[in-house]
């Protein structure tokens, strides 16, 4: 294994829809992403719900996988794709906020700059894709979702098709229900379970990395 991709999969991650905008009652300058916790009275409308307003999980999975000894080594890459098909590609080894404010305070900066065409993070990009391009510029050799409906994952699966693979990649479903949409099964290889649980999606990241850095003979 060259090193390890992980994509968080349509994450509920996205800045607050311009209807909900126009209704003075439900846009806080405090507040640019779609989130639940303040918006949840809002979205009753609003298309695939079970997908959106949910900023936390990104900000959990994410620091369930930028904590491993696997992703500090600088073996794995992570990329999060967010339900309005933006991505945010994190160069080899960058460190996000444990602070959930300041996580979140970050990503805000983030997108304004990107909208804004002002100058960037040099460790973080962000820019606009749909899932298919991305898995195209990705260039896996193998796509594994992981996935409750999927086949039990096995010893010999993950030495075969993950670690003893070249660039194999592992998408996240960053949301809280559901599973993923057509546009990012026609792009899976295998979908992998890793058991009968309804994992959340940190402790899905957290897993699956632990048991690569157990089977990996390459990996100290």
């Amino acid at each position: 294994m060259e090193h390890l991709t992980i994509v968080l999969t349509e994450s509920a991650l996205e800045l607050l829809p311009d209807e909900l905008k126009k209704t003075s009652k439900s846009y806080n300058n405090d507040h640019i992403f779609l989130d639940k916790s303040y918006h949840s009275h809002l979205m009753k409308n609003l298309d695939n719900i079970d997908k959106r307003g949910r900023p936390d999980i990104v900000h959990m999975s994410s620091l369930s996988i930028t904590s491993t000894p696997l992703y500090l080594d600088n073996q794995i890459k992570y990329y999060i794709h967010t339900i309005s098909d933006h991505v945010i590609e994190l160069n080899f080894g960058v460190r996000l906020p444990k602070s959930y404010h300041r996580f979140i305070g970050l990503f805000e900066k983030l997108f304004h700059n990107y909208l804004n065409n002002e100058e960037s993070d040099p460790l973080i990009n962000i820019y606009e894709s749909s899932f298919s391009k991305l898995m195209n510029d990705i260039d896996s050799d193998h796509v594994v979702g992981l996935s409750r409906q999927g086949s039990s994952l096995s010893s010999n699966y993950l030495s075969d098709k993950i670690i003893n693979s070249p660039r194999p990649t592992l998408l996240i479903g960053g949301f809280s229900h559901g599973t993923f949409s057509k546009n990012v099964l026609d792009c899976v290889d295998d979908l992998i379970s890793l058991g009968n649980s309804n994992l959340e999606s940190h402790t899905t990241c957290s897993r699956i990395i632990y048991e690569i850095e157990k089977h990996n003979p390459d990996f100290s």
